[in-house]
């Protein structure tokens, strides 16, 4: 079952049992602690999971998730367009608890009262996703934003000298 209609709310046991999956678009604006670390919150964040038992018992689901965010670029402080492609395999869980029998390659998500809230899902995947720093290529950057973040423009030539001469100095008097 595929449809562009993303549920606000969804119960993984049911979709896995039944094996079902989504996908569709959820809009940048609906994250609002994604927001608050992005350049802008314009754009959408296309999902597609498909749901299944697995072998042991659990509840899962693989899929992607796909987006074009833009953050702000540490060296001119401008908006940096950067894409996101992501592989997903969530195990879905009750508990914390729950969580460590997981196998490594999955990620866990907790069910609230047996179900799962798309957007809050989604949103924690894309920021774990993010880049701790964000750069334009040079060329993209400011110029003078390039020049000042450069640490051999600023290098004086030659050596520096020791601040402690002068008390060589007064010692050797």
């Amino acid at each position: 079952m595929l449809n562009d209609t993303l549920p606000k709310y969804f119960d993984p046991r049911k979709y896995a049992s039944n094996e079902l999956a989504f996908e569709g678009y959820v809009p940048l604006n609906a994250f609002k602690e994604l927001c608050a670390i992005l350049a802008s919150d314009e754009g959408n964040a296309f999902i597609h999971l498909d749901f299944r038992v697995d072998e042991d018992r659990r509840y899962t689901a693989t899929g992607s998730l796909t987006t074009q965010v833009q953050v702000v670029c540490q060296r001119c402080l401008g908006p940096v367009k950067h894409d996101l492609e992501l592989d997903l395999k969530l195990g879905f869980v009750y508990d914390e608890d729950h969580a460590k029998n997981l196998p490594n390659d999955y990620d866990p998500v907790v069910m609230t009262d047996g179900e799962v809230i798309l957007a809050d899902m989604v949103e924690q995947e894309i920021i774990l996703a993010l880049p701790i720093v964000a750069y334009h290529e040079e060329s993209g950057c400011n110029p003078t934003a390039v020049k000042y973040a450069s640490s051999t423009d600023d290098a004086p030539d030659g050596e520096k000298p020791n601040p402690f001469s002068i008390l060589a100095q007064l010692k050797a008097k």
